[in-house]
């Protein structure tokens, strides 16, 4: 029997899924307190429209899995190997209620690996659902003795990206939708309102103010040419997007990034806190430190930030101090430096590095409030000032007629 639940992760997050071949639904219940989860609802799934549901699963295959899933995961398979759960049993038993079904066929095909000889990283390497900082992370713990501790590390690495991933998420979704909120009021007032007074100023035969004669006009040739600054707009999306795609513009694209007016900034600190923390949980999982700065200039998300990272991993394989190299690359404050030195000189690099995103990631939220806090209030008055001129330039020539007849 399958059932499908709604349960209480350990770190407070609901989360959903489907437990399949379990006997009872006390036997469900029993899986999920193993894997450290409060169930809410425990039910039978039952069987749906068989087309309907293959199409939707195959579909959901197809797509890609969530940063927060993979955290999930790593997170559930910490806590049954902590607690003496064989790996193999484990990832088994994940793999019959992951409810993401791209992930349950990625475990469910590593666990058989597993199963036939083969290292939990070395068949990670063969599913591109794992990314190769997770199997890095991983070999690191298998070659260590410490598989346990670097699941641990991974799977907190995990849960603050994704973290980090819904701040920046929050920051910008707010503006954009109040924004396409303004754009769709200005639409209606555009091509529904302002015709319809149109025609009653032609009729009244009055001479109009030029604030309405020029929305007039605006809204006349809007109607009849809509299409053109839709074109317009897709076709400088379109650009940027293939000029990001393109190796030789890329490192442009991002520069400018970088450079944007407000979200400039919001863009560096999320990178660099993301890199940050991607290169101590590397070296804190024991990988050489050569190997940790590679895979974080891969892993970047910025061309700009991803060649910084590649020259301070060449002076670093000439002997050079990363913290002297780090201070010799503009893009990262003289503080991130600093740190990296004292690290490197007290042994404690890892630790110093994992400071730095710390640091990075306050200086990241404070900026999300202070967006939020300016933006806010400039938007309204964005809203609010387009809406008043369309209604001026509608009702000057009404007030202009009733004087005319006084």
């Amino acid at each position: 029997m399958n059932f499908r639940y709604r349960a209480r992760s350990a770190d407070g997050r609901i989360v959903e899924g489907v437990i399949k071949d379990v006997g009872t639904q006390a036997e469900a219940v029993n899986r999920l307190r193993l894997l450290k989860m409060l169930p809410i609802t425990v039910t039978e799934a039952k069987g749906g429209h068989p087309s309907s549901s293959s199409l939707y699963a195959r579909l959901r295959l197809i797509a890609t899995v969530p940063l927060k899933d993979k955290a999930l995961f790593f997170r559930q398979v910490t806590t049954m190997v902590a607690a003496g759960v064989p790996l193999g049993s484990s990832l088994d038993l994940l793999s019959r209620q992951i409810a993401n079904p791209r992930l349950a066929d990625a475990v469910t095909f590593v666990k058989q690996r597993v199963d036939g000889g083969q290292s939990f990283s070395g068949a990670m390497r063969l599913r591109k659902e794992f990314s190769p900082l997770m199997i890095a992370v991983v070999r690191a713990g298998e070659e260590g003795g410490v598989l346990d501790r670097s699941l641990d590390r991974l799977a907190t690495f995990l849960e603050r990206q994704d973290a980090l991933k819904r701040k920046v998420v929050s920051a910008v979704s707010y503006p954009a939708v109040v924004f396409g909120f303004a754009l769709f009021v200005l639409y209606l007032l555009v091509t529904v309102v302002v015709p319809r007074f149109s025609t009653v100023f032609d009729s009244l035969n009055v001479e109009l103010p030029a604030l309405t004669r020029h929305t007039f006009r605006a809204a006349l040739w809007f109607r009849r040419y809509w299409y053109v600054p839709l074109a317009v707009v897709a076709a400088l999306v379109g650009l940027v997007i293939a000029m990001g795609r393109n190796d030789g513009t890329r490192y442009y694209v991002d520069k400018a990034k970088l450079k944007l007016p407000v979200f400039g900034d919001l863009i560096l600190k999320s990178s660099m806190a993301r890199s940050h923390r991607t290169l101590a949980s590397l070296v804190e999982s024991g990988v050489p430190i050569l190997q940790a700065l590679a895979m974080t200039a891969d892993t970047a998300g910025n061309v700009v930030i991803e060649r910084a990272f590649k020259t301070i991993e060449e002076g670093a394989r000439k002997g050079i101090a990363i913290g002297e190299l780090t201070r010799r690359q503009k893009i990262f404050p003289p503080m991130v430096g600093h740190m990296i030195t004292v690290g490197e000189q007290t042994g404690r690099l890892e630790e110093m590095v994992d400071k730095v995103a710390d640091w990075f990631e306050l200086e990241l939220d404070e900026k999300v409030k202070r967006l939020t806090a300016i933006l806010e209030p400039l938007l309204i008055i964005f809203v609010g000032a387009v809406v008043a001129a369309v209604a001026l330039a509608v009702f000057l020539p009404i007030v202009s007629a009733i004087q005319t007849m006084i």
